[in-house]
């Protein structure tokens, strides 16, 4: 019966994207969880960035889905033409009434080679240990009902339990960033790209509550890009994205585009007036959902507001919600606005 249960569990993980058996969590602002998208972007193209994201999915259906990230990376040895990056990141997720716990923390190093004024391309490796558990104690069993009501006290039948365990998990990317020009209203000419390839899970850590190798966590494929493209002479950049995961039998791509609107540029020689900038945008993970998504800058920080509406078969159930996201962002040099260094135009 658990382990018809937890095979239920792994199929619910596929409807609803999240970390069950054999499935990776993500965050819907997947432009602010880079380092889970690719080791290569340590570093890149900021001294340093710190991001933490709070994501409360299915409410709507039962038990809600609730993940929580935090993350940190630098650029060291900023001073020379090549240099390295360094990223550390957390998350945990607890899901359903069965608390299906995911934790991890992962170390990401990124070697940066800049090839000309405008690109360098990085290359990054990642090292993570983490842990999953679940609690069988939430749930109720057939066993349980005395024919008119569900009784708690009767005995569940069960003989087997569940056992927590942990893996060691590994990672690698590429990333290619050019920038050129400036984002300030009096000119607002930028083309800026990034785009990335990477793979996790190459050792394919068994992945099981009964201490055998039955399952073991499928390789996960992911590309990514997003471009910058200043509407010269305006207060508007166009900010186009894409996300593709692959991860064994399960695929998922997500598409979107939000545009940026400039209030206000930093002043140029004092400093007291700070850049702001405001984004609204959507995408679609295909077959799935819409994410609506809203961001405000100013000056180094950042906060940003998604909400997931529900479009796949689910939505019978959800009435199409979803899951609601927050995230809030630290980096320097900031991230849009005139600057004098050449190194922030790979934004």
């Amino acid at each position: 019966m658990i382990r018809r249960i937890l095979i239920l569990c792994a199929f619910a993980g596929f409807l609803f994207n999240t970390q069950l058996i054999a499935q990776d969590i993500h965050f819907s602002q997947f432009d602010e969880t880079l380092l889970q998208l690719n080791p290569a972007d340590a570093g890149v193209p900021h001294d340093i960035r710190i991001v933490t994201n709070y994501k409360n999915q299915w409410q709507s259906v039962g038990s809600p889905y609730k993940t929580f990230a935090l993350s940190a990376d630098a650029r060291l040895l900023k001073d020379k033409k090549h240099h390295l990056g360094l990223g550390l990141d957390f998350f945990s997720d607890k899901s359903g009434n069965a608390n299906l716990t995911s934790n991890q923390a992962n170390l990401s190093l990124s070697g940066i080679i800049t090839v000309n004024e405008h690109s360098v391309i990085s290359a990054g490796l990642m090292s993570g240990f983490a842990q999953r558990s679940i609690s069988l104690g939430g749930l109720e069993w057939g066993s349980q009902y005395d024919g008119s009501a569900y009784n708690s006290t009767l005995s569940t039948g069960e003989t087997e339990t569940a056992q927590a365990f942990n893996f060691v998990d590994l990672g690698a990317g590429m990333e290619y960033s050019y920038g050129n020009s400036e984002m300030y209203i009096s000119a607002n000419n930028a083309r800026k790209v990034n785009l990335g390839v990477a793979v996790f899970h190459p050792n394919n850590p068994t992945y099981t509550f009964y201490g055998d190798n039955t399952q073991t966590l499928h390789t996960k494929w992911v590309f990514h890009g997003e471009a910058a493209i200043g509407i010269r002479n305006t207060n508007l950049v166009l900010k186009p994205s894409y996300i593709v995961f692959i991860q064994g039998a399960t695929k998922e791509i997500t598409p979107g585009l939000s545009f940026q609107y400039i209030l206000q540029e930093a002043s140029k020689y004092t400093g007291n007036k700070k850049p702001m900038a405001i984004s609204i945008g959507g995408y679609e993970r295909l077959q799935d959902a819409f994410i609506a998504a809203f961001k405000f800058e100013y000056a180094n920080y950042a906060i940003g507001l998604s909400y997931d509406m529900n479009l796949s078969k689910l939505k019978t159930v959800s009435k199409t919600r979803g899951g609601f996201e927050i995230s809030l962002r630290f980096i320097a040099p900031g991230a849009f606005g005139k600057s004098s260094t050449s190194k922030s135009k790979f934004i």
